[in-house]
């Protein structure tokens, strides 16, 4: 009898490669979750900074009270910061849209995040200032709040800081 020459896999060798398979896929499986993660986290600290700084930027240069809220409507604030925010110039500095006030811009609402603040609202005056005492804007994801959790903190003048150690932050306030 002629000895076969097959070429292919044996059993062996087919579990040895499911079995090395399986244990890569469980050691990167969970840094590819949190590389999307910290990646979604910086695009909404980025967001509603950039949201920040168009309210203050439209205050100074059109000399005009301008309002960042959130809202359900895009009509009146709200104090649920997990909604959309709006920004609007304030003609008459009382803090609500009224018809002839403009929306110059908004920031979406994001679904898995906790965002609170300490302020139902943060108002910017023409003059450079915040118009509210130091505000700070937590954000944090649903599921795991402690270690990708970042902070905006807006000081009464206006200016925008990121905070990015997680042991600072409590998202449970």
């Amino acid at each position: 009898m002629k000895a076969s020459n097959v070429k292919g896999f044996t059993l062996i060798e087919a579990l040895v490669t499911l079995a090395l398979f399986a244990i890569i896929t469980t050691s990167v499986a969970p840094s590819v979750s949190n590389f999307f993660t910290r990646n979604k986290v910086a695009a909404i600290v980025n967001n509603h900074s950039s949201a920040l700084q168009l309210a203050r930027h439209t205050a100074i240069s059109q000399n005009v009270f301008v309002v960042l809220c959130p809202t359900k409507d895009m009509q009146t604030c709200d104090a649920d910061w997990n909604q959309t925010k709006m920004i609007f110039v304030d003609e008459n500095a009382d803090n609500s849209l009224d018809a002839n006030e403009e929306i110059i811009g908004s920031a979406d609402m994001v679904k898995g995040f906790t965002i609170k603040s300490t302020q139902n609202l943060i108002r910017f005056a023409p003059v450079s200032t915040a118009q509210t005492v130091n505000t700070t804007i937590r954000i944090c994801p649903t599921e795991d709040s402690s270690l990708h959790s970042r902070a905006l903190v807006l000081s009464n003048v206006g200016r925008v800081r990121i905070v990015r150690d997680p042991a600072q932050i409590d998202c449970s306030a």
